[in-house]
């Protein structure tokens, strides 16, 4: 029968894939990731920003908003959450460096 074929076909494509260890770490990773950029951030609040590039930030911020919404697109999870949180950074470091300005 064709049409229980094509049941059993939608019904494995529907089937959710149960995350490996390799899978969590990468959820982890994509949120330890942008943290990285803390030490930065800190730093121009502190009002040190010499030798901090508000161009390449924003480029930072403008290559995240569009990794962003290819995730959101995709519906990749790992992707989706470490360019949310590099959103938060990069704008947040922007800010600090036109306010500092």
């Amino acid at each position: 029968m064709p049409h229980s074929e094509h049941l059993h076909h939608i019904q494995r494509i529907h089937k959710k894939k149960k995350a490996s260890v390799f899978d969590r770490l990468i959820i982890v990773v994509s949120i330890i990731y942008p943290l990285s950029s803390l030490p930065q951030l800190i730093g121009v609040y502190s009002g040190n920003t010499e030798g901090v590039s508000i161009l390449s930030w924003l480029i930072f911020l403008v290559c995240a908003s569009l990794f962003f919404t290819y995730g959101i697109r995709h519906r990749v999870t790992p992707m989706i959450v470490a360019n949310a949180l590099w959103i938060i950074v990069d704008s947040t470091i922007v800010i600090g460096l036109l306010v500092r300005a």
